[in-house]
């Protein structure tokens, strides 16, 4: 169905905030990243590991509160207010350059993303309808992509040439454009309402949703496999870029700037993702066992450019994933329990990649970075093979998966 002018006017200003707040949250990575690891492998490897651990467990540690919230507290209100304490949080982390104070700030600010990205994803399907989530989510993806692939370079390049501050400052200011952006919005995401009784237990209703559903379970083991090898690569990117590869600050931003024009072409292309479950399912897991083996290869490069050559393969692979990722969750979560069911996807994923960020600081005082990189390539590539029996399992059990029988949601628009 053809959205209406009101929903392709919501929709550009979804993409648009979305391509300004990943371009603030990029330059603002590499600058952190560049920050912490001045000292080296030795003396900072761990720091990287905690940075980015810091930037990783609120996701886990709010995934409950954020999803409970997220379906009990109108989207539009909620998504503004989180904006602009973003954008306080962001300004602290220029101002202030102390090694603790970082990782403290990005844990808080780590805490508001984790509640206003899981309002975002179930806010979409209210201002499109579901019946257009798939080229809803095409166009999103494409636009922060198209952020991702300026945001690192220029991170590289300002951190070069203005210091650490700036770059900071300039994601402060994307997410007050962000919020500033979500106050034009027109649809409406209409909260829910359960007795005080039940709140308590609704709040695990995502968690055990996911673990009842043949179509989401496989997706939901595979992909945090796989999370469990990104977060040691996380850990050990920054060294493998400057110091196994001897690149420069912009070398390294031009890296992420491959992953990111690669992550476009996959998010548009994933714009034609089908709405039939068992094809998205069987889809993913073939795009995760080829992102394995892409990952692997990075890890063999012998220069920065034959990394960056990679990266652009790998983006286009994560784009089309995180494509029909969006789309399969859109599909199968009951339309009042959406956000709890994203948020407690989102936070075994990144209780994998959290534990595998502690792992991957490890694993960096006794290897190389790039033994990491084939390493984690190998276990995320092999671990679909392990996967596809119980994909296959639950697929007969249920006889084929079909689309959740229900009236498509009010757009609101």
């Amino acid at each position: 169905m053809a959205l209406s002018p009101a929903g392709r006017r919501d929709l550009r200003l979804l993409v648009d905030l979305a391509a300004v707040s990943a371009l603030g949250d990029e330059v603002a990575l590499i600058t952190l990243l560049l920050r912490v690891a001045h000292g080296g492998i030795a003396s900072h490897g761990w720091l990287v590991a905690a940075l980015s651990i810091a930037g990783a467990l609120p996701f886990v540690a709010l995934a409950g509160p954020a999803g409970l919230v997220v379906d009990r507290v109108r989207a539009r209100p909620l998504l503004i207010g989180l904006g602009l304490v973003e954008a306080l949080v962001a300004t602290g982390l220029g101002y202030w350059h102390n090694d603790v104070v970082t990782v403290l700030l990005m844990a808080l600010l780590s805490s508001a993303v984790a509640f206003s990205r899981r309002g975002y994803s179930a806010l979409l399907p209210s201002l499109v309808g579901l019946e257009n989530v798939a080229p809803a989510q095409s166009g999103l993806r494409a636009g922060g992509s198209l952020a991702l692939a300026i945001g690192p370079a220029l991170g590289g390049l300002l951190v070069g040439t203005i210091g650490q501050s700036g770059p900071l400052y300039l994601d402060a200011a994307s997410f007050a454009v962000a919020a500033a952006l979500t106050a034009l919005l027109r649809g409406e995401r209409a909260p829910t309402r359960e007795d005080a009784r039940a709140e308590r237990k609704a709040m695990l209703a995502g968690a055990r949703f996911i673990v009842a559903s043949a179509t989401l379970r496989p997706v939901v083991v595979t992909v945090g496999v796989l999370m469990l090898s990104l977060g040691a690569i996380n850990v050990s990117e920054v060294f493998f870029a400057t110091v196994t590869l001897h690149a420069s600050a912009l070398g390294y931003g031009v890296a992420g700037a491959a992953f990111g024009v690669g992550s476009i072409a996959g998010a548009l292309a994933g714009g034609r993702a089908p709405h039939e479950p068992a094809r998205l399912v069987k889809a993913s897991l073939a795009l995760i066992a080829a992102l394995g083996v892409m990952l692997l290869v990075a890890g063999l490069s012998v220069d920065i450019a034959m990394l960056w050559a990679v990266l652009l393969a790998t983006g286009i692979l994560v784009g089309l994933v995180n494509v029909m990722f969006s789309v399969l969750f859109s599909i199968e979560a009951p339309p009042e329990m959406r956000g709890r069911v994203f948020a407690a996807a989102t936070g075994v994923f990144t209780t994998a990649q959290m534990g595998s960020m502690v792992l991957g600081g490890l694993l960096l005082s006794v290897n190389s970075p790039r033994a990491i990189f084939v390493l984690a390539g190998a276990v995320a590539a092999v671990s679909v093979a392990a996967v596809i029996p119980l994909e296959r399992r639950s697929r007969h059990a249920q006889g084929e998966y079909r689309v959740r029988s229900q009236p498509p949601e009010a757009t609101g628009v």
